[in-house]
């Protein structure tokens, strides 16, 4: 359907960039998972025109891949600095900040309005508070950035807006596994998953299966131990009352 691809797209953007970035290479992180992402939410517009503004917010991000890979090469071969390159980097910050917010925005309305409309409500409930995660580290960011604030306010703002920044991104991460176990074409709800080509996500399931199975199981044997003892003391208290009574009328 195309969640699929749009989760590997959002872990090569969002995820795997912080890792390539360490190492030079994550502008070509930004330029394939944009590119994966777009082709998903083309597969996805199809059963829901509401991701059409998602897909179309992926052309930025892919161009502010060229531009850091613009910049990666502009410094590792001209050694590009003094004022230009300051003033670049400021105008792709700051553009990358309002795209990511943007793009979020207009991915988890998508997913929200696509998930009422198969009657997931918890799942639009999910996307609702990834929202409310997003906005609040879009003000942190935007606090952490203002000239008026104190050297001691900032590193208590950089600590909250970084584990924001983990929290949606996890939260974004597990939203859209769930949408890919649990929305499917029209047609497919009897057909049994296919195993992906990739192993490490097939482990991934595996674990997620398990835990969930786990859960359930260790959940109906606190219910039937507790039915159990419930069960056990309520004759006692039946046996108790009767003789009360009968030796009150006596």
């Amino acid at each position: 359907m195309g969640f699929g691809y749009l989760l590997l797209g959002y872990l090569v953007s969002y995820v795997i960039y912080i890792t390539a970035s360490s190492v030079g290479v994550g502008s070509l992180a930004l330029l394939v998972g944009s590119a994966l992402m777009f082709w998903a939410f083309c597969s996805l517009r199809r059963f829901n025109t509401s991701f059409d503004a998602a897909k179309w917010l992926t052309l930025p991000v892919f161009a502010l891949g060229l531009c850091r890979l613009w910049q990666d090469v502009a410094g590792a071969w001209f050694s590009w600095e003094g004022t230009a390159a300051d003033v670049m980097n400021t105008v792709v910050t700051w553009t990358s900040f309002a795209t990511t917010l943007l793009f979020h925005f207009a991915m988890l309305y998508a997913i929200r309005v696509l998930a009422l409309e198969v009657g997931l409500n918890k799942l639009s409930s999910h996307a609702m508070y990834n929202t409310l995660a997003v906005g609040i580290w879009g003000a942190l960011f935007l606090f952490c950035n203002m000239p008026t604030v104190g050297e001691t306010l900032l590193p208590y703002l950089s600590l909250s807006m970084g584990l924001f920044n983990l929290a949606y991104l996890i939260s974004n991460i597990a939203l859209l596994v769930r949408c890919a176990k649990n929305i499917c074409a029209e047609g497919d709800e009897e057909v049994a998953p296919k195993p992906s080509r990739f192993a490490w996500i097939n482990r991934i399931g595996d674990s997620y299966n398990q835990t969930m199975d786990k859960l359930k199981e260790n959940s109906r044997a606190d219910g039937d131990a507790f039915w159990h003892n419930h069960m056990e003391k309520k004759p006692q208290n039946n046996y108790s009352n009767k003789k009360h009574k009968k030796k009150k009328k006596k």
